[in-house]
């Protein structure tokens, strides 16, 4: 069944009524769905509706709420992409193929070879960012909308890794000789065994998923003084080999070796 991410403001009673443009457009000219036929409708959070389409106009579209439910948790592991902020419009590359490849949260740091600042990330631009995650979310059929963050400095992000209580947090450092990505997932760490505790755990349905946090810094990577403030606060510093990748093609890539160790 064809599937749809709405926010949970247009749900009242046992009616949704849709008026977001894209929304009109995807379901009646995308999908070519008309009157009586049946969509499953997520609030991106957590809890999906199968519903019926009574009504399509120009204006707007009006679903009937047949039945709702929770939805499976997706994530047996959490990706936290905590990426360093690129030039231009980068970043909503990286926010869409980080979606499709499964990050659960993505938060823009600003670090000290950033080229924009965080005060000129504003409001539309966040919100842009935002519908980005939705419109990658709906294209790769997942039901929850990864959280993109407001913007944060490197400072702040490595003094709340505590609070976030992650069960490993990585720093790709391309200047990292000794521990590989996969060798920081797989062995010498305490946080490790924490890991695969867990997991067991996970599979046996006796806790949360996993919850990792990866750093990206941006072109240029980051300074050896951040990669040692993150280390300080908990961090690994990690290399993906011996190919250097641009910002926007890190990330992902350390998204997919994370899910495809812990996951698959």
């Amino acid at each position: 069944m064809r599937r749809l991410i709405v926010s949970e403001d247009i749900v009242s009673g046992d009616r949704i009524h849709i008026t977001d443009k894209e929304d009109i457009l995807y379901i009646s000219t995308v999908l070519r769905m008309t009157e009586g036929g049946g969509l499953l409708v997520s609030n991106g959070a957590g809890l999906l509706r199968e519903a019926e389409i009574e009504h399509v106009s120009k204006s707007g579209i009006e679903l009937r709420i047949i039945s709702e439910f929770p939805q499976d948790d997706e994530e047996k592991t959490r990706v936290t992409l905590y990426q360093g902020l690129p030039k231009g419009p980068k970043m909503e590359e990286i926010i869409r193929k980080a979606t499709e490849l499964g990050v659960f949260r993505v938060v823009p740091v600003e670090t000290a070879r950033s080229v924009p600042g965080a005060d000129d990330i504003n409001a539309a631009k966040l919100e842009r960012w935002r519908r980005v995650a939705k419109e990658a979310s709906k294209q790769s059929r997942r039901d929850r909308v990864p959280e993109v963050a407001d913007v944060t400095g490197l400072e702040e992000a490595a003094g709340g890794l505590s609070a976030e209580g992650y069960d490993l947090a990585l720093a790709l450092y391309e200047l990292e000789e000794g521990r590989t990505l996969k060798q920081a997932l797989r062995v010498l760490n305490e946080s490790i065994d924490r890991i695969l505790a867990k997991a067991l755990q996970y599979y046996e349905g006796d806790s949360k998923p996993l919850e990792i946090a990866v750093f990206i810094g941006p072109e240029g990577g980051f300074e050896s003084a951040e990669v040692e403030r993150l280390v300080r606060a908990g961090a690994v510093s990690v290399t993906l080999g011996d190919t250097i990748l641009r910002t926007e093609t890190a990330g992902p890539a350390a998204i997919a070796m994370i899910l495809y160790e812990m996951d698959m």
